[in-house]
């Protein structure tokens, strides 16, 4: 029985360090994403600056900064999607990770107690579909961003022609 709850203790301890790892991960997608963004929306206004100070570009030249501008946003939500699907994904496993610790307390303290054979646990479904609105809402608001740079990269060049 003592061999039990110390295996227990061990697999406790063992899933709070990995826990703990899978919070600096989850942070650094975190910071990655959030430094992307930056570097997006500077980039994008550099351009747009470019473009609005009526330097030697002229209408018949709307496609280059128009190219620079599209280059940059594919560039950009590729590397965003995948730095936001792998915090998604790192986020999720340390809720089962963290689901399983409380699992594992709760037979650590209570070793007499017969807890039924459960299903794999999940995550609560309504913060997944609030996680999952929120990248999703952010995706269209960047790609939206992206459109109203395209269309400024021709109409400032062209003086909405």
């Amino acid at each position: 029985m003592d061999l039990d709850i110390e295996a227990l203790h061990k697999s406790h301890k063992l899933l709070t360090l990995i826990n703990e790892r899978q919070v600096k991960r989850t942070r650094h997608e975190e910071t990655k994403a959030a430094t992307l963004t930056i570097g997006y929306v500077i980039s994008q206004g550099a351009i747009l600056i470019s473009i609005s100070n009526r330097s030697a570009l002229q209408c018949d030249d709307w496609f280059v900064p128009f190219s620079l501008s599209l280059l940059l946003g594919i560039v950009y939500m590729v590397t965003f999607w995948e730095a936001v699907n792998r915090w998604y994904h790192l986020q999720y496993h340390l809720e089962v990770n963290d689901l399983d610790a409380e699992a594992l307390l709760l037979q650590i303290h209570h070793p007499h107690s017969q807890l039924p054979d459960q299903q794999p646990l999940e995550p609560d479904a309504v913060r997944l579909m609030r996680r999952r609105s929120f990248i999703g809402v952010l995706i269209l608001a960047l790609l939206g961003f992206q459109g109203v740079m395209l269309y400024a990269c021709r109409s400032f060049l062209c003086h909405g022609l």
